[in-house]
């Protein structure tokens, strides 16, 4: 006799590792050497990967990968000043671009998908130029020149992340070879709620015996 027993978890293995490689490759592709787009501002290379976390994973870990990601990188540069406005803007950009994109457009045609894929970066975009505008006039009281030349930066940084992430998750097969081979954690049946089949042995009374 086979009973299906559910059992609450947190962490499977497969999120695990996901989520540590997309945020490893976070912080990899902030090393790479930015590109001056004003005269103070420069464009990074990371959103690529936060946007495309943000397409094939859930809201908890693309926070993960986004926020965890850049607030590493920023220890490690000895950023320590900008670790925390990372941490929040780029975590809540990964995670309100995958919560658009998986729970609010779920019941959309999935066909459309990278159209709600692209509605969602907006989003995720809009808190990163945003958040960064915040940081810099309320916490940091920079002048409004500065504010505003970074401000552009930032956007022409979005629009670059975003370009990149959409061409490899949708303008490949990259999605569907990774969903094809099972290699992407399903949020709900895997970290939500997961099943376990427990076998167990037929007791005496069950047991059919040849006459």
């Amino acid at each position: 006799m086979i009973k299906a027993k559910n059992k609450k978890t947190f962490f499977t293995t497969k999120w695990i590792t996901t989520t540590a490689l997309l945020t490893a490759l976070v912080i990899a592709t902030s090393f790479i050497p930015s590109v001056p787009v004003t005269l103070n501002g420069n464009l990074y290379w990371c959103d690529c990967i936060i946007f495309l976390a943000a397409y094939l994973l859930d809201p908890l870990a693309s926070f993960i990968v986004g926020g965890i990601g850049t607030l590493l990188y920023d220890v490690i540069k000895g950023n320590g000043y900008m670790m925390f406005a990372s941490l929040i803007i780029h975590g809540l950009q990964a995670a309100a671009t995958s919560a658009i994109l998986h729970f609010i457009f779920a019941k959309f045609p999935k066909k459309l998908e990278p159209v709600w894929a692209l509605i969602a970066s907006i989003v995720g975009g809009a808190i990163v130029i945003l958040g960064y505008f915040i940081q810099r006039y309320y916490i940091l009281h920079t002048e409004w020149i500065y504010i505003g030349d970074k401000a552009i930066a930032n956007l022409i940084q979005e629009v670059v992340g975003i370009s990149i992430a959409m061409v490899i998750c949708y303008g490949t097969t990259f999605k569907k070879q990774l969903e094809r081979q099972h290699l992407l954690p399903d949020f709900i049946r895997e970290v939500l709620t997961k099943k376990n089949i427990v076998e167990t042995a037929e007791t005496e009374s069950d047991t059919v015996l040849p006459e």
